[in-house]
């Protein structure tokens, strides 16, 4: 029994860690300004929306501050082709609702996954002078987990890249239960502020930061079963 549960603590710790590391690799880039201030000059985004960048700028950073949940109300008056007027749209707003309760789950789920890696070291720690070995089930699940995910995300990276739009609709269909994400570029700023560039730059960012993970995960297995003594005591069955 002993056995068993130090194996499922170790694949907790494997998975956990890199929940953790996928679940920041998409924070960092759609909740940074530098993400946003680097697509707006590779799309063009102050002329297609009409409006200078310090006004472009400041509605970003409160759209950015509704995620998160630091802004009750997302509207904002802004100045767009010389004009003052709202930015967002009532069905952009209705979308935005979605999205910023994913956005806060999403933020939840880091936090929980960040504690369940530190918890699942609590059982190697306690036992490393009783278990011969112990901290090899630890590092074992980090790399046979590590290497799997990696097969499985090579797989679906070459799924997605087939038809990357039809992956992109397939996600709102899974995720909104409504239509409210199907904006109009000609009526709706929201869509032309974060275009389809703008979410395959996101996605790719996405993929080589949780694909380093899983190296950094990988090389940690295997060279810290060199690195760290190996004593103990019981030798389990």
């Amino acid at each position: 029994m002993m056995r068993v549960f130090l194996i499922i603590a170790a694949i907790v710790s494997a998975l956990s860690f890199l929940g953790f590391m996928l679940m920041l690799g998409i924070h960092i880039p759609s909740f940074g300004m530098w993400f946003y201030n680097w697509q707006f000059n590779a799309n063009d985004t102050y002329n297609v929306v009409n409006m200078y960048p310090e006004h472009l700028h400041e509605v970003t950073r409160h759209m950015l501050s509704y995620l998160r949940g630091r802004e009750d109300v997302l509207q904002i008056y802004t100045m767009v082709g010389g004009q003052y007027r709202p930015f967002f749209s009532h069905i952009e707003i209705l979308h935005m609702v979605d999205v910023r309760a994913m956005a806060r789950a999403s933020i939840i789920l880091r936090n929980v996954f960040g504690l369940l890696f530190v918890a699942s070291f609590v059982p190697f720690v306690a036992l490393r002078f009783k278990v011969k070995r112990v901290f090899g089930y630890l590092f074992k699940a980090w790399r046979w987990v590590s290497a799997g995910i990696f097969a499985l995300l090579g797989i679906f990276a070459i799924i997605v890249s087939i038809n990357w739009m039809r992956a992109w609709v397939a996600f709102h269909e899974i995720f909104f239960n409504n239509e409210y994400w199907l904006l109009n570029p000609y009526e709706d700023l929201l869509i032309n502020i974060v275009p389809h560039q703008f979410f395959l730059s996101l996605s790719i960012f996405v993929g080589i930061f949780f694909g380093v993970s899983l190296i950094l995960l990988f090389m940690a297995g295997f060279f810290l079963k060199k690195l760290l003594p190996q004593r103990g005591g019981l030798r389990l069955p």
